[in-house]
Formats: C-alpha cells, structure tokens, sequence
C-alpha cells in the first residue's frame, strides 16, 4: 500500500466583516429590515384593535364581536412578537456562554 506524503494544511486568514459582504447580497430583505416590518406590522395591529375599542365605546355602532376579533389579533401579533424577542435573548445568551 502506497501512502502518500501528507502534504502543507493552509488555514485562510480570518476575513474582516466587509469581506463576507461582496456582490452577493440574497434578494429579500435583511433581517433587521425583517424584523422592522415585523415590528411596524405590531404597531398597526395594536392601533386597529385601540382604535376598534374607542370606537365600540364612544358609540359609532361597530360590532363588538368585531372589535373583540381586533384585540385577539392584536394580542396574538404581540405574543409572537414577544416570542420572537425571547428566542433571540435566548440565542444571544447561547452565544455570549460560548468559550472562544
């Protein structure tokens, strides 16, 4: 059996953070650009459902099971978001306990 000489192991030098950001940008958003939607989306959910209660009570004749299905959106776009939030403390926690 023939083995061959093992030959030099070249390791690259570690690329600094503009390295990794060439022409090659993926089409969609970034993340933070994701999440800024998420977040603005929130805000829109939790306007409509104040602003479906205000209206219920100062009498313009809404519906209350609609106003009632608002604030159940609302509540359910701010417990995603909250969810969202805590797995990413999570991962950053993850992270800041790795050794280097």
């Amino acid at each position: 059996m023939n083995v061959g000489q093992i030959g030099r192991i070249e390791i690259e030098k570690p690329r600094g953070p503009e390295a990794g950001r060439s022409g090659n940008r993926p089409d969609g958003p970034s993340f933070g650009e994701a999440m800024e939607e998420a977040l603005r989306e929130v805000e829109t959910e939790l306007g409509r459902a104040d602003a479906a209660a205000v209206g219920h009570i100062a009498g313009d004749g809404s519906d209350l099971h609609n106003v009632l299905l608002e604030m159940e959106r609302a509540d359910l776009s701010l417990r995603t978001l909250m969810q969202v939030r805590n797995k990413l403390l999570d991962a950053y926690r993850e992270i800041m306990r790795m050794q280097v």
